[in-house]
């Protein structure tokens, strides 16, 4: 029976059983051969179609000796059998640049880890104290190598509807190697308190670096070991969230450039759901420090919904940590790039369906500030989002308990929209939004109403006295005898006195009036610019002539 007992993470896992018997170890039957293996009859050499991070193998001039199963060996030696064949298994073949050199024995290889894949799984009392040596010196011998440099190293968005990931070529191999790795540590009968003097702080840095592979079958199996590990060794907790955020840092401030963001946040999720409350002043900083500034990074698409459920696991913790998230992600808020402006959006109303009504007060002002911004976006998406907080019941529960602050926001550009956006869809939405505003509060979207109207006709006036401004300075400057040589003149122009600029208070016939000339009055034609000549230019222009009594061949008269 499993137990739950607290460690110094504030986590849960469970405790260790007792450690089995063990045997020394025997010598692999690995022998050394004297040619390179056969080759298939016709083979001219293919083309590689897969990336490799194998730069150099170990394959020539040696052969593996096929062993006899383990499951039909006496009691007493298959602990010795397995050892033997964990050891063949450290020999490595090269699949990128030979891929069908020495296929007899990596078939061998193959079917070795297999074996030890179903034995693991099926049979009891295998984990002995000699094989935790050799099994961790099988995994790093295969698993931790140079990656190959990246196929895309400016970081530019990964689309997996578009894109084809480089696969890794050994991969018939290494999938097999994390398998049986896997099986290990889910074993019931694995030993944390025996492996971790070989899964080491070492050991864990090595596998935290093959996360930037480009295959996205091995990142999988990377994500699930790592989780494992995580869940197993207590020691090592501390240390993986500290190399995990290195990771980030880098990706961060120097490269943006990671191909395993998306896995390490999804192992994150799972340990940020298993933080005890208080939290930790360590957890607060990542959160703060780490997770919202990842929000800045070009290719966030590729790793966002894995982002958004972090930063809404942290908030779901501790409800007093919704205005400096809420905050950090309008100043990080994209100004020109509207699907990141979309995924923005949807991240925030996860935060929304979780926030505390007390919390939605202070950061309600420039939460709609910016939603009036994306309500009148010009790309119908960024619109479209926007409007459907619209739809959710608890956001519109939030919004009619603070109508009277939110409605003189919102109102200038939901009124607005209802004439001037291009987008039928838009308008449906913005008189949808427009009609539940006015079921809360009607007095108050007359009000808002009346008092926008208002303001239009202001801004109305401001402009048709602006244009008289104008209209002065032009009749101005045409009577002025200086004017036409203004462009010659080095003087300022005279000033007018204040009284030119004075002008009286319009009524509301008078500037319907001047709306309609002045719009008649105003065409839409392109202006030219029109530089001054200058002097010393035209003249030596026109002093200008052909050097043809100095060149030896004369012109083509064509020419």
């Amino acid at each position: 029976m499993k137990t739950k007992c607290k460690n110094d993470d504030n986590e849960t896992e469970s405790p260790d059983k007792p450690v089995l018997g063990t045997r020394p170890p025997p010598p692999a039957a690995i022998v050394p051969k004297s040619v390179d293996g056969p080759r298939p009859p016709g083979w001219n050499g293919q083309p590689r179609r897969h990336g490799s991070s194998r730069f150099s193998v170990h394959s020539h001039n040696q052969e593996l000796v096929k062993l006899p199963p383990i499951k039909d060996a006496p009691a007493a030696e298959r602990e010795q059998l397995f050892v033997q064949k964990l050891r063949q298994c450290c020999l490595l073949f090269d699949f990128a640049d030979e891929p069908l050199s020495d296929l007899k024995w990596k078939e061998v290889k193959r079917a070795a880890l297999l074996e030890m894949v179903e034995y693991v799984t099926t049979q009891q009392e295998v984990i002995t104290d000699a094989i935790y040596p050799e099994a961790v010196s099988m995994f790093a011998t295969n698993l931790f190598r140079t990656l190959p440099p990246s196929s895309n190293p400016n970081g530019a968005e990964f689309d997996p509807e578009e894109d084809e990931p480089t696969l890794e070529a050994a991969w018939p191999h290494l999938q097999l190697v994390y398998e049986l790795f896997l099986r290990l540590l889910e074993s019931p009968e694995f030993q944390p308190n025996i492996a971790k003097k070989y899964i080491d702080q070492k050991f864990v840095l090595q596998l935290l670096e093959l996360f930037d592979t480009e295959d996205p079958r091995e990142r999988d199996f990377l994500k699930t070991t790592l989780h494992r590990i995580y869940g197993k060794f207590l020691v090592l907790r501390a240390y993986i969230r500290k190399q995990i955020n290195n990771v980030f840092y880098k990706f961060i401030y120097e490269t943006e450039h990671h191909n395993g963001i998306a896995e390490l946040l999804e192992i994150l999720g799972s340990i940020i759901n298993g933080f005890a409350l208080p939290l930790k002043e360590e957890h607060k900083q990542f959160l703060l420090k780490v997770l919202l500034p990842l929000h800045k990074a070009k290719s966030l698409s590729v790793y966002h919904p894995q982002l958004a459920y972090c930063v809404v696991q942290f908030l779901e913790k501790d409800p007093s940590l919704t205005q400096p998230v809420i905050r950090a992600l309008l100043k990080y808020w994209p100004k020109t790039h509207s699907p990141k402006e979309v995924m923005f959006l949807n991240e925030m109303e996860e935060i929304l369906d979780v926030i505390e009504p007390a919390e939605f007060q202070k950061i309600m002002d420039p939460l709609f500030r910016q939603l009036a911004q994306c309500v009148s976006s010009p790309h119908f998406q960024v619109a479209e989002r926007a409007l459907y907080y619209w739809n959710n019941e608890y956001i519109m529960s939030l919004i009619s308990d603070n109508a009277t602050h939110i409605l003189p926001i919102m109102f200038p550009s939901l009124y607005c929209n209802t004439k001037t956006h291009w987008n039928k869809t838009i308008h449906g939405l913005v008189y949808n939004a427009l009609k539940l505003f006015m079921e809360m509060n009607q007095k108050l979207f007359d009000e808002c109403t009346q008092l926008y109207k208002q303001e239009k006709q202001k801004e109305w006036e401001r402009l048709l006295q602006r244009e008289e401004i104008w209209q002065k300075l032009e009749a101005k400057a045409a009577a002025n005898p200086a004017s036409r040589t203004i462009l010659r003149s080095t003087e300022p122009l005279p000033e007018l006195p204040p009284n030119d600029v004075t002008l009286p208070k319009l009524d509301s016939e008078t500037i319907e009036a001047r709306k309609q000339s002045y719009n008649a009055s105003k065409p839409l034609l392109r202006k030219k610019s029109e530089l001054p000549a200058d002097t010393s230019t035209v003249k030596a222009l026109i002093e200008h002539k052909r050097a043809d009594p100095f060149l030896t061949t004369p012109p083509d008269a064509d020419c």
